[in-house]
C-alpha cells in the first residue's frame, strides 16, 4: 500500500512540475511579446516617410572644474571635434560620433553617444561619455599640465514634457523630418538623472599647486550620482526660404550624493544641494529632400564639496548636421 501511494505522489509531482515548466515558459513568452511590442510601440516607426539618414561634424567638450575661494583648475580634453553617422525618424533620434585625434602628441581617449526619444509631448535626451586623458590648466596663472592617468565618466537622461506640443514641432527642431508654419513658445516639465566619475593614479592638484590647496581637495576619485526637476522654456521662430531659428532654456534643482577619495581619507559632503542649467540654440533649413542643422549648447551641473571646495561640471557641444530624407514632401 505504501509503494503505490508514493508511487502516485511521485507522478503528480512530475505532471506539475511539467505543467508549471510549460506555464512559466509561457509567461516567459509572453513577457518577451510585451517587451517587443513595448520596444517597438515606443521607437520603431514603421512609415518609411518618416526615416532620414544624416552625416554630421560636432564639437563636444566635457570640463571639471575645481575650486576654492582663492584658486581654481579646469580640466579639459584634447581633439574635441569628431564627425558620425545618424538616423532619425519622428520617434528616434540617434547619432553616433568618431572622434578626430589629427596630430595631437597626447590624445583623449573617448567615446561618446548620444540619443533623443521623441513621444508626442514627451522628450527624453541620453548621452553616455567616457574620456582619459585631461589638460589641466591652473586659472591663476593660465599654466597647462597634460595628465594621461586622469580619466572621466558621464552618463545622464533628461525627460521633458512639453505642455503645447501640438503647436511646437519638436520633429521641426530636432530631427528636420517635418516643417514648423508658424512661430511657436512652449514650455516644459521635466526631471534629469546625472552619473559622473573623475579619477586618476594621484591627486587631481598637481604637485606644484598642492599648497594653494586644502587636504580635502586632493581629490583621487569623485562618484556623484544626481537628479532633480527642472523646468524649460523653448521657442522656434518660423524664417523665410524653409529656415529656422530655435533657443531653449532650462534650468533645474536636485540632490546628489557624493563619494570623494583623498590622498589621506574617504568623506561624503554633506551639502546634497546639485544646481543646473542648459541652454541651447538652433540655426536650420528644411526642404524637401534635404535638412541641415547647426546646434550650439552647453549644460553646467554645480554642486558643493564642504570645507570651502565646490565642483563644477561643463559640457559643451556644437554640431552641423546634414540629413536626408527617404521619402520627399
Amino acid at each position: 500500500m505504501i509503494f503505490p501511494m508514493n508511487r502516485q505522489w511521485v507522478l503528480i509531482g512530475i505532471l506539475l512540475l511539467w505543467s508549471n515548466s510549460g506555464f512559466s515558459q509561457n509567461l516567459q513568452h509572453l513577457d518577451s511579446l510585451k517587451t517587443i511590442e513595448l520596444i517597438d510601440t515606443l521607437f520603431i516607426d514603421h512609415n518609411i516617410n518618416n526615416w532620414s539618414f544624416r552625416l554630421f561634424t560636432n564639437y563636444k567638450e566635457q570640463r571639471f572644474k575645481l575650486s576654492n575661494e582663492d584658486q581654481s583648475l579646469t580640466y579639459f580634453p584634447n581633439n574635441p571635434s569628431g564627425i558620425g553617422i545618424g538616423i532619425a525618424t519622428r520617434k528616434l533620434l540617434l547619432d553616433i560620433a568618431f572622434n578626430i585625434k589629427g596630430r595631437n602628441e597626447q590624445p583623449t581617449s573617448r567615446f561618446d553617444m548620444s540619443g533623443t526619444v521623441i513621444i508626442e509631448k514627451h522628450l527624453i535626451d541620453l548621452f553616455f561619455q567616457t574620456y582619459q586623458g585631461f589638460n589641466v590648466r591652473n586659472d591663476f596663472n593660465n599654466s597647462e599640465s597634460f595628465r594621461e592617468d586622469l580619466k572621466s565618466l558621464s552618463t545622464g537622461i533628461n525627460y521633458m514634457y512639453m505642455f503645447n506640443a501640438g503647436e511646437y514641432s519638436l520633429a521641426a527642431m530636432k530631427s528636420g523630418l517635418s516643417r514648423q508654419k508658424k512661430t511657436a513658445v512652449s514650455f516644459g516639465l521635466g526631471s534629469f538623472l546625472i552619473i559622473s566619475n573623475q579619477s586618476a593614479d594621484s591627486s587631481l592638484v598637481p604637485l606644484e599647486l598642492v599648497s594653494m590647496f586644502n587636504d580635502k581637495a586632493q581629490l583621487k576619485n569623485f562618484t556623484g550620482i544626481g537628479a532633480g526637476i527642472l523646468g524649460g522654456f523653448s521657442t522656434l521662430i518660423v524664417l523665410p526660404a524653409n529656415f529656422f531659428l530655435s533657443v531653449n532654456i532650462t534650468p533645474g534643482i536636485g540632490l546628489m550624493y557624493k563619494k570623494v577619495e583623498t590622498e589621506l581619507a574617504e568623506y561624503k559632503p554633506s551639502n546634497p544641494l546639485l544646481y543646473q542649467l542648459q541652454f541651447a540654440g538652433a540655426l536650420g533649413y528644411n526642404s524637401d529632400r534635404i535638412y541641415i542643422n547647426l546646434t550650439v549648447g552647453n549644460g553646467i551641473y554645480s554642486t558643493d564639496l564642504d570645507f570651502g571646495n565646490k565642483a563644477l561640471f561643463s559640457l559643451t557641444k556644437a554640431k552641423l548636421a546634414i540629413g536626408y530624407k527617404l521619402t520627399g514632401r
